[in-house]
């Protein structure tokens, strides 16, 4: 389980909605006095956005009111902190409410869902589950406030499906209007998420109404490129399922986008490297685009493959010969340079999957997709990881390089917006082979030995001392290559962090399981495509296949192959995912998502080293990870089951050394 992203259409707009519909939940019956006047200036000031004028006039209005309108109008005011983005004043707001014994059930549970909201905005999802877990089930007003809350705690935390049935029983407890409407959008985008083996596993479903959006959901993913067998599929839906909310509707709008999205390009052009310094890396995408065009048969687009040397020339000349010939769809460049010169025009005459990123640009053309195997997404993802397992507090060691500052960076920023601190951030030096300078800054233990030093002097007598590190820190975060990471992790063991969990990225593992060399690794956790840990063999062709068919030049550039297969892969849904952030394409460089603005995102698997093998961690939708620490050799780890890797014996890393280099 992984924890993700805020809805990628959380907006302040949305905030403030919601905030407005718990307005009316307090609202004065008919046989109640009128609300006070500061309520309806607060109510306009929120509709534009004015939280400052909100607090102070639910404020103003809580004062001249008796309870409960003074707390409930209290609580308004703490809400509004909260979606302003001040959670700690909204929550010490909140909890200076008081709670007696008299005080409404309604008011007790509308305190709970304004601190709860108050912890999802700090990261602390499990807190936030249990202050709305305890008032549940509910029959006050708040009720539906509380099963919103939960549920938008659950996706964050990972627990898709969960979320997706927690909304579906929230379906009964909200009127016809956009609240509905945007609670059955959230659904649907949590179940898009949902693997597909996950799915399956859930088939065939209840006959009620949280089974019918599993059902649908299951089968317009399945058949969305057979858009005559989808719409077959979903009319024998309906028949099982005729009073369901999506089957006047939602089904043949869901239908509709997919059949007027897909892409079916009839010749798609790519534009790699084939010759030059990057040549190997080039062919390793070019085979295993071609590989998976073979598996499709006949059905496929014409491809045509262009030789545009380390950065191309001309990279604009080329692709305008690719448009000029005919191409639907260009995919390549491979380089940042070369993607960089399609960046800056306004539009692209056809579509272009470029094959690495952009850069820092604010405006890009918007038929322009990019696709890289960036080392941020797993950096990130170690965040997350971290996060959802209840580390908050991390130290990172990375080397003194360009690719060091980016992968700390984009650790750092994950974790810090979703409630985590990074308490110290040391750079080593990737040539050297002792790094106990930056470990022991890193762990403060030179302070630890300046309060010995001082001691000493203060008595006039020497004390026996064991150096103590910082006891602050939950996890560190390692940015390493193979040889650096072997290094490191035992010199971490001695500097006397054998109870950290350490995480890196997929840099930190050769490829292949190397007893010898990676016994010291116990315990580390990193992150990796499927295909490497293979589990994506159904989804790409499989690696054996492919050392067989391209003569074992696979063992090399094991990871770019897998690019060019799921570049394959994405062809006809880029459209889709990028005008639907929820949609979500299992590939064999990990779980595939498109942002609004093109950029294919990854999320990738967790594994760990363990007795000098690799083992995917398999962790169960419903449980919370808990990482293991620095496990001594042989020890087993009882915080999640391990699957042994399957590697298939191949030296796969050498292509990610030569990728980061073209991807500066």
């Amino acid at each position: 389980m992984q924890m993700h992203d805020q809805f990628p259409r959380w907006t302040a707009r949305v905030a403030m909605i919601l905030l407005l519909a718990m307005l009316t939940a307090c609202a004065p019956r008919p046989d109640e006095p009128d609300r006070h006047p500061a309520v309806e200036t607060a109510e306009d000031a929120l509709s534009r956005g004015d939280f400052d004028t909100a607090v102070a006039s639910f404020l103003e209005a809580a004062e001249a009111e008796e309870s409960p309108l003074r707390e409930e109008y209290t609580l308004m005011a703490a809400a509004a902190l909260v979606d302003s983005g001040e959670p700690g004043r909204g929550e010490r707001m909140a909890e200076d409410v008081p709670i007696t014994e008299d005080t409404p059930d309604a008011i007790i549970d509308f305190r709970n869902v304004v601190l709860a909201r108050a912890a999802m905005a700090d990261g602390d999802y499990d807190r936030s589950l249990e202050l709305v877990d305890e008032r549940l089930p509910s029959e006050t007003g708040r009720a539906a406030d509380l099963v919103e809350v939960r549920a938008d705690a659950l996706y964050r935390v990972g627990r898709l499906l969960e979320s997706a049935e927690t909304r579906a029983g929230l379906e009964e407890l909200l009127p016809e209007g956009d609240r509905l409407d945007r609670n059955r959008d959230r659904l649907q985008q949590a179940l898009a998420e949902v693997p597909m083996r996950r799915l399956r596993e859930t088939m065939p479903p209840a006959p009620d109404v949280y089974g019918g959006w599993l059902e649908l959901t299951f089968l317009v993913r399945n058949y969305r490129l057979d858009p005559t067998r989808m719409e077959e599929a979903v009319e024998l839906w309906r028949e099982r399922f005729p009073d369901h909310p999506a089957a006047e509707t939602i089904a043949d709008d869901i239908m509709a986008r997919y059949r007027d999205e897909v892409l079916r390009p009839e010749r798609v052009d790519l534009l790699l490297p084939l010759s030059g310094s990057l040549a190997d890396s080039g062919r390793a995408v070019r085979d295993g685009f071609l590989a998976a065009r073979l598996e499709q048969g006949d059905e496929g687009p014409d491809v045509r493959v262009h030789d545009i040397g380390d950065d191309g020339d001309d990279p604009w000349a080329a692709y305008m010969n690719a448009v000029q010939g005919g191409s639907d769809l260009v995919i390549g460049p491979l380089t940042r340079p070369a993607v960089s010169v399609f960046a800056g025009n306004r539009s692209l005459p056809v579509p272009m999957l470029a094959l690495n990123s952009a850069g820092d640009r604010d405006e890009l053309p918007g038929n322009l997709f990019r696709f890289g195997l960036l080392p941020e997404h797993e950096a990130r993802q170690a965040a997350r990881h971290a996060l959802a397992g209840g580390q908050r507090h991390a130290v990172m060691l990375v080397p003194s390089n360009d690719w060091g500052r980016r992968v700390a960076n984009a650790f750092a920023e994950e974790f810090e917006d979703n409630g985590g601190t990074v308490l110290a951030h040391e750079r080593y030096d990737s040539d050297r082979t002792d790094f106990s300078l930056p470990i022991r800054r890193m762990l403060a233990l030179d302070e630890s030995s300046q309060r010995q030093r001082r001691l000493q002097q203060t008595i006039s007598r020497s004390v026996e001392f064991e150096p103590r590190r910082r006891m602050d820190v939950d996890v560190i975060f390692m940015g390493a290559f193979p040889r650096q990471a072997r290094l490191i992790r035992p010199q971490l063991r001695f500097h006397h962090a054998l109870d950290l969990p350490v995480m890196a990225t997929s840099h930190a593992w050769g490829g292949r399981d190397d007893v010898a060399a990676d016994r010291d690794m116990a315990g580390v956790v990193f992150f990796d495509m499927p295909w490497m840990l293979g589990e994506g063999d159904r989804l790409a062709p499989t690696r054996t296949s492919l050392v067989t068919a391209w003569d074992g030049r696979v063992q090399q550039h094991a990871p770019l192959y897998a690019l060019g297969a799921d570049a394959h892969r994405l062809i006809p849904y880029l459209a889709t995912m990028r005008n639907n952030e929820g949609e979500r394409l299992e590939g064999a460089t990990g779980l595939l998502r498109i942002s609004d603005g093109g950029e294919v995102q990854r999320e990738v698997m967790p594994a760990r080293f363990h007795r000098g093998r690799v083992e995917r961690l398999e962790l169960e939708e419903d449980d919370a990870p808990r990482l293991p620490g620095l496990d001594t050799v042989g020890e087993d780890d009882a915080n999640g089951a391990g699957v042994p890797a399957e590697t298939d014996g191949i030296d796969a890393r050498d292509g990610l050394d030569e990728l980061d280099e073209f991807d500066e």
